[in-house]
């Protein structure tokens, strides 16, 4: 099935530098709305997720943005998104878990109305597929099916391109597709297919490089950090400002089992 080949990153963000008393925390992002953005209050979603697990942990920490190709390119770093992606090119020695996403197919009814068919990966075959560069993780069982895929770095353009013709079918973050959708067009909205992929559930973490000081320690704030706004509520309250009464059913049983999963790799 597409779901379980499919995996889409969110982003990348860094952390750097040792934590001492009053220091402050950068976090170097590309701007993937609703999760990441310096337009949205509190840098989006998982902007919010941050700031509330660093404030309860008692850690100052600052967002900074920069393209998703540098991001990429730079493999000595700190990063925010799937592990998985960047454990390719990197080890890491800890990772802590913040938040969940899904995958989508996205199609546009009136020229490819037909997409919502598409249930496995030998089904794309026929298509155009457009996808972001850099975030498809496991690629031997679409070569094997002879999928070709469009790849662009800015998610605006895979959804113009959506939106003309030129491309059948988008392979998207859940709400970023869908956040890209209204901006770039909305009075069509509804022109617009979305079909969520089940079993796509993919972490969104913070990944420390094996050279950052004082990892271990900071992981462990971090986690704190965010066990107290699970607990308080708060963190549902963020949750539900993005997803509505949306929130899928698995969410924070997926999220337990991403920290379960990665808790381990960094011990």
């Amino acid at each position: 099935m597409v779901q379980s080949v499919i995996t889409v990153i969110v982003g990348s963000l860094l952390l750097c530098s040792s934590v001492v008393a009053g220091e402050v925390v950068k976090l170097d992002a590309n701007e993937s709305r609703p999760f990441l953005s310096p337009s949205l209050a509190k840098d989006g979603m998982v902007g919010e997720i941050i700031h509330a697990a660093s404030a309860a942990a008692g850690i100052e920490s600052q967002i900074i943005y920069k393209p998703l190709k540098r991001m990429i390119e730079n493999d000595s770093n700190n990063d925010l998104g799937n592990p998985m992606f960047f454990m390719n090119n990197q080890d890491f020695s800890a990772v802590v878990p913040l938040a969940v996403y899904h995958v989508s197919l996205f199609y546009y009814r009136p020229k490819h109305g037909h997409a919502h068919e598409i249930v496995s990966v030998e089904s794309l075959k026929d298509h155009r597929v457009g996808l972001l560069s850099g975030t498809l993780v496991n690629r031997s069982a679409f070569k094997r099916a002879g999928i070709v895929f469009e790849e662009s770095y800015a998610h605006a353009s895979l959804f113009r391109k959506l939106h003309k013709g030129r491309l059948d079918v988008v392979i998207e973050v859940d709400l970023v597709g869908r956040a890209f959708i209204q901006d770039l067009f909305p009075e069509e909205v509804e022109n617009f297919g979305v079909t969520r992929m089940p079993q796509s559930a993919s972490p969104i973490a913070l990944n420390m490089a094996v050279n950052q000081p004082e990892a271990a320690a900071l992981a462990a704030r971090y986690r704190e950090g965010l066990r107290k706004i699970r607990e308080s509520g708060e963190y549902r309250a963020i949750l539900q400002k993005y997803y509505g009464e949306q929130i899928p059913a698995d969410y924070e049983q997926q999220l337990d089992r991403f920290g379960y999963i990665y808790q381990e790799v960094s011990q």
